[in-house]
């Protein structure tokens, strides 16, 4: 049911949780309308300043439905969610935090494929610095992994 998502995010510096951000963003624009998303906030990557954001999301806001975490700090949104009793309600997506998506705190995990990113960034390295101008230039697109806690 629609109601307000809270967004938080690493360190608004990181680009890759920028673009994380825009594609969810974009995503709610698409498919999920009526919902709103709440402005992005930034834990700098602790544990300490998530829990403090997502205390105060949940005591401001009490129809938050959800909540988007790219980057840091995951650890202490899992705390804070957990000490409200509200986890169960709060459908919740991360890219970290195995373990609070099998006790069911976190809703949906996004992974990037580490092992198959290392290989292919390799790859394009070995292959750039054996080319030379425009012929150097390479781009690949990897699959991200989804995992909720029945399929891990």
């Amino acid at each position: 049911e629609p109601g307000k998502i809270g967004i938080l995010i690493g360190n608004p510096r990181f680009r890759c949780q920028e673009m994380n951000e825009a594609g969810f963003r974009s995503y709610m624009r698409e498919v999920a309308q009526g919902f709103t998303l709440l402005e992005p906030q930034p834990t700098f990557e602790s544990a300490a300043v998530a829990q403090d954001i997502v205390e105060r999301l949940l005591a401001e806001h009490p129809d938050l439905k959800g909540l988007y975490v790219s980057g840091g700090g995951i650890r202490g949104a899992a705390v804070a969610l957990r000490a409200s009793g509200r986890a169960a309600e709060i459908v919740t997506v991360s890219y970290d935090l195995l373990e609070a998506l099998i006790d069911g705190t976190i809703t949906l995990m996004i992974a990037h494929p580490l092992d198959r990113l290392a290989t292919s960034l390799i790859s394009g390295m070995i292959g750039a610095s054996q080319k030379r101008g425009a012929s150097a230039n390479w781009t690949t697109v990897l699959p991200f992994n989804i995992f909720t806690c029945e399929n891990v």
